[in-house]
């Protein structure tokens, strides 16, 4: 897996070609996290990330405007996907 972990609190994030790169993330548990989508891919399914665990979704503009704050976070892993489950990630909070 392409883990990445640029800044346990700040993480940027592609969306092209039908997949989010990186789409595994480590993040610091128990802060909030910033993530920002780069939105490459004009195709619908590519609009929408959601992170049903958090209840939390975000439409995504063109471009890489794109911020998600996420809350502080227990250890553990959350899934993050468009919503028709085609692009998947998981973030994984240590």
């Amino acid at each position: 897996f392409g883990y990445t972990n640029q800044s346990k609190h700040k993480v940027m994030i592609v969306v092209d070609n039908g997949v989010y790169k990186p789409a595994h993330i480590i993040v610091a548990a128990n802060k909030e996290v910033v993530l920002t989508f780069d939105r490459k891919d004009s195709a619908p399914c590519a609009e929408t990330v959601v992170f049903p665990q958090l209840d939390i979704s975000k439409t995504l503009a063109m471009g890489d405007g794109n911020t998600v704050k996420l809350p502080a976070l227990e250890a553990g892993e959350y899934d993050f996907h468009c919503q028709m489950q085609m692009y998947k990630g998981k973030l994984v909070a240590e």
